[in-house]
């Protein structure tokens, strides 16, 4: 993937920071099919064609050490510190294709100086991605007169997210209008010294990196970082409402089970030993107990390095704490999802790769799913919010 890289010096450092970005109830039968219901306002369970998931504020995360004479003042910002702080002229956005542009023209920084920035790093399959852009789209609606801009730079995690198609189809799904990058070759967020998805910079109208957010949450930190900029520099008048917190539900817990990739599961898998390997195809025991945060298979599968491809009668297993619970999936056929309670719901599946909710529950409580996959059907991860 990144071979046309690799003969360059730079190569070194994107290859170091792919391999890091690929490393971040109730008993009643109503209640538990509840839990089972898609919930339409957080994803979408008609699948169209998201580096880790990180749990919800409780590592900053640090810098990487991929440093040069650009980017060297990025050191001077102590990510997730309330403060604001001087970190250097903001490194240039790298070559990609854009979109949400008009005609995919480039945006520059320098074209932005004047107005306060937000470069925002994600990625369309990464379920935090997906619960932070909620709040860069209220900001942007809220401060966006008074100076904000927002530009998000995409960093693909999956093969299939290197199309600039199954991208614009995410940021439609997820009513995004602000430009982004398609950073196929990872060398904005390699010169942004970020290993994490989301990654927020904060930048004001001179172009100088005051303030970086690794992962999801500190929300309103962030937001009044924003006021705060917004009011220097010649502001006059009166800003709008701190938005705060959106109180919509969607915001996940601390505590909530960060997202498990099944084809780079980073020891996440706890299997009992395979039984038949015949060509493409290993056949796996479920373990006799799942513990938290972890996944096993059953029956027979085929492992690749992205996705794993359930065979007739292949199930998974997940253990997490979370208040929703969603697959990464492809292709067309049936999620037959199972409660720890028992309680089982099928949830069709067309198209793809695209996250679909099999759990919901009111609080973040333990939970084990078990999902049979029926059809023809490509998995990519389980997700928790």
């Amino acid at each position: 993937m990144l071979q046309r890289l690799r003969s360059s010096p730079r190569a070194l450092g994107v290859t170091a920071v792919v391999a890091v970005l690929l490393a971040a109830a109730v008993l009643d039968v109503p209640g538990q099919l509840g839990k089972l219901a898609p919930d339409q306002s957080t994803s979408t369970s008609t699948p169209d064609a998201p580096v880790p998931d990180e749990p919800v504020e409780t590592d900053p995360g640090e810098l990487t050490n991929l440093v040069t004479k650009d980017n060297a003042g990025l050191d001077q910002c102590t990510p997730g510190s309330k403060g604001l702080a001087w970190c250097g002229r903001a490194p240039a956005l790298g070559d990609g294709t854009w979109l949400n542009t008009p005609g995919g023209r480039p945006v520059s920084l320098r074209d932005l100086r004047g107005s306060v920035v937000i470069v925002d790093f994600f990625a369309g399959s990464c379920g935090s991605c997906r619960r932070d852009s909620r709040y860069l789209r209220a900001w942007e609606a809220q401060y966006g007169d008074l100076g904000l801009e927002v530009v998000g730079v995409h960093v693909p995690k999956f093969r299939y997210e290197r199309r600039a198609s199954s991208l614009a189809s995410t940021l439609d799904r997820l009513s995004i209008r602000f430009p982004v990058l398609l950073d196929n070759g990872f060398s904005t967020i390699t010169d942004y010294r970020s290993s994490v998805l989301p990654s927020k910079y904060l930048i004001d109208r001179t172009g100088t990196v005051r303030a970086i957010t690794f992962g999801e949450g500190g929300y309103p930190r962030i937001e009044n970082q924003i006021r705060t900029i917004l009011q220097q520099s010649d502001f006059s008048g009166e800003l709008p409402s701190a938005i705060g917190e959106l109180d919509d539900g969607a915001d996940a817990e601390p505590g909530t089970t960060p997202q498990i990739d099944l084809g780079d599961s980073r020891g996440r898998r706890y299997d009992t030993e395979s039984d038949i390997v015949v060509g493409d195809n290993t056949r796996f025991r479920l373990p006799d107990q799942q513990p938290d945060g972890t996944f096993s298979l059953g029956g027979v599968w085929r492992l690749r390095a992205e996705d794993a491809t359930p065979r007739p009668g292949g199930v998974a297993r997940v253990s997490f704490r979370a208040r929703r619970a969603y697959q990464l999936v492809a292709g067309s056929g049936t999620l037959v999802v199972t409660t720890s309670q028992g309680v089982t719901r099928r949830i069709p599946v067309s198209g793809g790769p695209d996250l679909v909710q099999v759990y919901g529950a009111p609080t973040s409580d333990p939970e084990t799913l078990t999902v049979a996959y029926e059809g023809d059907l490509r998995v990519y991860a389980f997700s928790f919010g």
